[in-house]
């Protein structure tokens, strides 16, 4: 079975297509980015689908990130992932931002806790742990910095996310995990729920409020 992942939801943009069956990334690309996600994303998927032979007639899924993250970054890859699997009339499937940077952790012998910590700004942070077969162990959340803490693992655990390094303390066991903090589409392509297929396209997953502030009513002169 191949799976297309893409992630645009935080500071990159990526695109992985990946045999399930072999569980083989077969073509990768990503760019580090904060912006500009939507002029790079449809090349970028002809690139990778290109490098191993123009698979569409063949391809099974589409998978996707669905946040939390930036709103635009969100949208992007949610749009992008339900026109190309409506175009090529397969299903799509998706994963939280949270789970994919769990999965980054391929070194956890201690089989820790995986406390994930993404910097959401405004002094506050997504937050969601997970075992170390990266079951949830709480729900996503979005909490102040000041409280993150108190939502932690009781013992030790790995932090990874770009806001990890907000709340390491190695006294109480808070150690940084060696993985990368942001999304990347191959977890997504090889990690992505295919049994049994959702039937419903992927709904985001924003824990905020859209940023967009209502419009100032217009000020009428009188005549």
């Amino acid at each position: 079975m191949l799976v297309l992942g893409m992630d645009t939801s935080l500071q990159a943009c990526s695109v992985a297509l990946a045999n399930r069956a072999s569980g083989e990334v077969l073509s990768h690309r990503r760019e580090v980015m904060e912006r500009g996600q939507a002029e790079v994303l449809p090349d970028m998927v002809d690139a990778v689908m290109m490098e191993v032979g123009d698979p569409y007639d063949t391809l099974a899924v589409v998978a996707t990130t669905r946040g939390p993250g930036s709103f635009t970054g969100v949208r992007i890859g949610l749009s992008f992932a339900r026109a190309l699997a409506a175009t090529l009339e397969i299903p799509i499937t998706s994963m939280t931002t949270l789970e994919a940077i769990a999965r980054n952790v391929a070194h956890n012998p201690e089989r820790l806790p995986i406390a994930v910590i993404i910097d959401a700004r405004r002094e506050e942070v997504y937050m969601q742990t997970f075992d170390a077969d990266f079951e949830p162990l709480t729900e996503a959340q979005l909490t102040p910095l000041r409280e993150a803490a108190a939502h932690m693992p009781p013992g030790p655990c790995l932090l990874v996310g770009t806001g990890a390094g907000l709340l390491v303390d190695e006294s109480k066991g808070r150690i940084a995990a060696d993985a990368d903090p942001l999304p990347d589409a191959a977890i997504v392509a090889l990690h992505s729920p295919v049994e049994p297929m959702p039937t419903e396209p992927p709904e985001p997953l924003y824990l905020r409020p859209p940023d967009a502030k209502p419009q100032k009513p217009l000020i009428r002169r009188p005549n």
